[in-house]
């Protein structure tokens, strides 16, 4: 009985935090909108130059350093309602922060130099401060996460990224009434990260001033501070690497796209406005990437090894069906972004510039959810570091391509490294997972008919787009609104009754959302 109610315990926590994190990641999606319709194309621009240094911290605070914390308190089950191991854990967390807020802060004339634009030192060294932070809210989370408490993360989690939003854009409406400079959207950046971050730390306390009070204070055995490094920094770094594939594509982007379009012939200011357009493609990207690969990974029980050794053909059934969700969804979502990609880009940044830009860097939709949901398959079969190797290797490749192809082809060179780049990621987390499985088919799908349906959507929203201009006239946001809202909605319909009536997902595989099920037991 307690097993079953502790098990309940842990599927409602784990499916809070996957709600939480999809949550934030719309939400983090969307206030780039208004930030880029504020600041423009230049203000779009330098915050995405920082934001790659900001999003490390936060993965580290959020996902890495939590999870590495609660795995070695789960080893050290002598400590686990000890506070006093919580000494050394947080000297060691914050002796790593204090690390990087002197790397940041010193090299930040050498860092704004390879990005190509020495008027971001200021804001670069201004980020430093972060990190120092980041110790704080990791240790709590840490320490609730080892006591199966997911909850407090995941509250803390969208806390976080209200206050965040909420303070970038009221910086952003500074700007555009002409109050600060448009590079001081970047010192916005800053100052909404240490608010979102106290924010939450004063939330995690709060709520862990009564969830800590039973644990005692008892002397601990001698623990070396070089273990602790390993098993709290090291683990903590690796994990956070397998949540960074977009964080770590932008952060390529950030060192070699304003140089590469120099070389390429533009100046200093066209590059920033021609970097600041191409960043458009991220909030899409991210929102497609997380929800595609969360309802993917929602619907499916989290595999592990254990599983595979016990039921290989059960294992491989919900193996497949995740990547069959995943598929699905990013197919549907890439061909249907690619058809609307100048009216969305119209909607939501006021003008049309670098549409074939984006609509080819939409092409990476396809692999980047189906990526981070076998990387979460690999990471359940143990394959943690190889997975988080593979990212850093497709970090390097982003980062030649892009100096290779920048210079020769402006903007949509970038987005076609980041297509090559994502793809050789697919490609080696899929060849692993087929290792893994002992060559056994990963994609049990018809082919045919998921291209069918996404084809056919394709027709229907060209159609709708080649019929409009004789039916109605498109002369403000708010008719171009109601009118990509219902091309994409019926375009949904269609995709998916094709799905549905040409048989792609059997009745089982339809009524196999087996985390929402087992959240409901758990609640219950």
């Amino acid at each position: 009985m307690e097993d079953s109610r502790q098990t309940g315990k842990l599927y409602k926590g784990a499916f809070a935090l996957m709600l939480a994190g999809l949550f934030s990641k719309v939400i983090s999606a969307f206030y780039r909108v208004p930030l880029q319709n504020l600041t423009g194309d230049i203000g779009f621009y330098i915050y995405q130059q920082v934001y790659p240094i900001l999003g490390i911290a936060f993965m580290l605070a959020l996902y890495g350093f939590p999870a590495a914390i609660s795995k070695y308190i789960a080893e050290h089950k002598l400590h686990r309602y000890n506070k006093a191991i919580y000494n050394p854990i947080f000297f060691t967390l914050m002796s790593f922060s204090l690390l990087l807020f002197l790397v940041v802060f010193l090299f930040s004339p050498s860092i704004a130099k390879m990005m190509g634009d020495t008027y971001l030192i200021s804001p670069i060294r201004h980020t430093a401060w972060v990190f120092l932070f980041v110790p704080f809210v990791a240790l709590l989370r840490g320490g609730f996460q080892s006591q199966q408490s997911m909850q407090p993360s995941a509250y803390s989690q969208i806390i976080e990224q209200i206050v965040r939003a909420a303070i970038i854009i009221l910086i952003a409406i500074l700007i555009y009434k002409g109050k600060i400079s448009v590079y001081q959207i970047a010192d916005g950046a800053v100052i909404s990260s240490v608010l979102a971050l106290s924010a939450s730390f004063v939330f995690l306390y709060v709520f862990g001033k009564r969830h800590f009070k039973s644990f005692s204070v008892k002397p601990l055995e001698e623990i070396r501070i070089s273990d602790l490094f390993y098993s709290i920094i090291i683990t903590g770094v690796v994990i956070s690497l397998n949540h960074m594939l977009l964080l770590l594509m932008q952060l390529a982007d950030a060192f070699t796209v304003v140089p590469g379009l120099l070389t390429y012939g533009n100046s200093l200011t066209e590059a920033a406005v021609w970097k600041g357009i191409f960043d458009r493609g991220q909030p899409l990207l991210q929102l497609v990437t997380i929800v595609g690969s969360s309802i993917a990974l929602a619907l499916v029980p989290q595999v592990t090894k254990m599983n595979w050794q016990m039921n290989e053909e059960e294992t491989l059934e919900k193996i497949r069906l995740s990547t069959k969700y995943c598929l699905i969804i990013s197919l549907g979502a890439t061909i249907g972004l690619i058809v609307l990609l100048p009216e969305i880009n119209q909607l939501f940044f006021e003008n049309q510039q670098g549409t074939m830009s984006l609509r080819i860097l939409a092409i990476s939709l396809l692999f980047t959810s189906l990526s981070v949901t076998m990387a979460s398959t690999l990471q359940g079969f143990g394959y943690m570091k190889w997975t988080a190797f593979t990212l850093f290797l497709g970090l390097l490749i982003k980062i030649v391509l892009n100096q290779w192809l920048i210079p020769w082809f402006g903007i949509r060179g970038g987005a076609l490294a980041t297509v090559i780049t994502v793809f050789f990621i697919f490609i080696s987390n899929f060849l692993l997972l087929r290792y893994t499985l002992k060559y056994a088919p990963v994609f049990m799908v018809s082919w045919l008919k998921i291209i069918t349906a996404g084809f056919w959507m394709a027709i229907l929203l060209s159609g709708l787009k080649l019929v409009q201009p004789l039916l109605f006239q498109i002369d403000n946001r708010i008719i171009l609104f109601f009118f990509v809202t219902s091309c994409v909605t019926l375009g949904l319909i269609v995709y998916a009754m094709l799905i549905l009536y040409g048989k792609v997902l059997s009745q089982k595989e339809i009524e196999s959302f087996s985390m929402f099920n087992k959240w409901k037991k758990g609640k219950r």
